[in-house]
């Protein structure tokens, strides 16, 4: 602390923390190449694939995610089309990743950057696309809906900050634009309607006064800019037929459509249950951290007439960060929480520059647009993800951003001696170190990134760095699959832990959904009302594994092991000789 008082001349040169953030840019592109996940991300880009395999769109696949993982099927669709095969398609979807995340930090940025200052925007962006949801480096419906959300709202708050310096047909583009984006929104993740009814009303009503009219037409243009998306999925639907939407069919309307989603997740008792947790599971995730929070909000109060009290607040700011990154660094499924805990401060934060700026009001634009949506967004991930409360974070983290430029301002606004802009960069370049830190500690479901030393040479997880020993298991799986597919197999069908394999060949996957065949019921309806029982079955090695005992009894009944690898067996049907 005692660093930031001490006289010093002028420094400009900026090179050194300039090495330092391309260093950690180019650490966090890198971890894209590393570790193979066997769960949700092949689940998601298989989601998007089937539909390039000859599966009907929404009717002959019956999972409500399919929705938002479909925003990806026209990038496979080109990568399928060009080389020819799904060899290496899994870093292919990761590198999309990587250029959508570069493309919106840049629009981020252009909008920040009119209105505030643009190192200060520029860091925003940055320290908001380096937290990567999950440590998935795909575009799958979570990150799709963030996408979308986050172009929505900023075209949104470009608006607003600058309605007396934007024509009228301008901004009801704008605005039409930014409702098309919150449509996508809500059919890439359904329960983020209530950000886009935020939006609506925060349009309509958010001050008005004098100029009714212009915000009557806001809204109006918002609307029509979802209508037309609707439009667009109306008319899909009637093509298809509404009865054999996967929703409406016969088979659902009999078995009830929890049997397929998550439509069991909103029932009374349960949305109880989840608010409880949703307490108790974040209290449990942000208290070691939140103590250092509130001790650093009563030395602000305390230090109220101190020239001290901002770098005492900012140094606590970053101490409770590290301890909230040491308190996770056990469990892979909240390290990312940390953004949404840095979004806690951007009350504290308004409150030391709130009386300093000029540029008060365009905070508060951004704080009613941006941070109270993604508190929104929180709530609703929080209600709808499997794993529930603690995935808070997920939907909440975009709130940083507004913290990051608060942040900017008031180190501005604290005269220390010594550039401003070169104390935020520091401490900027802190968090993002802080996001690398967490995108190097864990995998989604897999090795650790640091024991990651061979890189995979064929399959559908080409190109991609893990252990040797995991290298080699998905090579030879891939390798004795493929040699096993006769011009007689069509269909396919994979259980637990095997759903690369549904787009591993162009076998049709023959499955309700794609990430487990446990509700034998359903599944077998679906076989009769489809494509039959599939050809080939891909299944872990152990069949007593989160398997459905119905099914295993399927297998042993109908099917005979044609192969086997030290992880999974391939069985193909018995067919009856004529």
């Amino acid at each position: 602390m005692r660093y930031l008082e001490v006289k010093q001349k002028p420094e400009k040169n900026y090179l050194p923390i300039i090495i330092i953030n391309a260093v950690l840019i180019l650490l966090v592109i890198f971890r894209a190449f590393l570790c193979i996940s066997i769960m949700d991300e092949p689940f998601n880009i298989g989601q998007a694939f089937r539909t390039i395999q000859g599966n009907v769109y929404l009717v002959e696949n019956w999972d409500y995610f399919q929705t938002g993982d479909s925003f990806l099927t026209p990038f496979l669709y080109v990568f399928y089309k060009i080389t020819g095969s799904t060899e290496g398609i899994i870093l292919f979807a990761r590198i999309v990743f990587i250029v959508l995340q570069i493309i919106l930090a840049a629009f981020v940025f252009r909008i920040l950057s009119i209105f505030f200052d643009r190192v200060h925007s520029l860091f925003a962006a940055t320290v908001y696309i380096t937290a990567v949801s999950q440590l998935i480096y795909s575009m799958w419906y979570d990150n799709w809906e963030s996408y979308f959300r986050l172009i929505g709202l900023f075209l949104v708050f470009f608006v607003t900050a600058s309605s007396d310096g934007i024509s009228p047909k301008r901004s009801h583009l704008l605005i039409f634009a930014a409702g098309i984006a919150h449509a996508c929104m809500v059919y890439a993740y359904p329960t983020m309607i209530i950000v886009y009814l935020y939006v609506l009303v925060f349009l309509f009503f958010y001050r008005r006064k004098d100029q009714a009219k212009k915000h009557n037409l806001w809204a109006v243009f918002y609307i029509l800019g979802a209508a037309s998306v609707f439009i667009i999925f109306l008319l899909y639907v009637l093509k298809i037929g509404v009865n054999n939407l996967f929703i409406f069919n016969d088979v659902l309307k009999d078995v009830g459509l929890a049997s397929t989603g998550r439509a069991d997740q909103f029932s009374a008792s349960d949305i109880l249950t989840r608010t409880k947790l949703l307490f108790i599971e974040n209290f449990k995730l942000y208290l070691t951290p939140l103590i250092v929070f509130a001790v650093d909000i009563i030395l602000l109060y305390v230090m109220r007439k101190s020239k001290m009290r901002v770098a005492v607040f900012c140094l606590l700011m970053m101490t409770g960060c590290m301890v909230h990154l040491l308190n996770t660094v056990f469990r892979s499924d909240s390290l990312m929480s940390l953004t949404a805990y840095m979004s806690l401060y951007a009350v504290p934060l308004y409150f030391l520059i709130r009386k300093k700026t000029d540029r008060k009001d365009l905070y508060k634009h951004l704080f009613v647009i941006l941070f109270i949506s993604s508190y929104l967004s929180g709530l609703a991930y929080a209600f709808t993800a499997m794993n529930g409360a603690v995935k808070f974070y997920a939907g909440a983290r975009a709130g940083v951003i507004p913290v990051i430029l608060l942040l900017g301002e008031v180190i501005k606004d604290a005269e220390f001696r010594i550039d401003s802009r070169k104390v935020f960069s520091i401490f900027t370049t802190l968090m993002i170190g802080f996001n690398v830190f967490a995108l190097y500690s864990h995998s989604f479901d897999g090795n650790r990134p640091l024991e990651c030393d061979t890189m995979i040479r064929s399959g559908i997880y080409k190109g991609i760095i893990d252990c040797k020993e995991t290298a080699e298991r998905y090579e030879l799986a891939e390798e004795t699959f493929k040699r096993l597919i006769t011009e007689d197999d069509k269909t396919i069908t994979c259980g637990p832990f095997a759903t690369g394999f549904y787009f591993a060949s162009d076998l049709k996957p023959d499955a309700i959904n794609l990430y487990d065949p446990n509700n034998t019921e359903l599944l077998f309806k679906y076989y009769d009302k489809y494509y039959g029982e599939p050809d080939l079955i891909v299944m872990h090695y152990r069949l007593d594994v989160g398997v459905n005992p119905l099914f295993t009894d399927f297998i042993n009944t109908k099917y005979r092991l044609i192969g086997y690898t030290d992880s999974f067996s391939f069985y193909r049907r018995i067919r009856s000789e004529v």
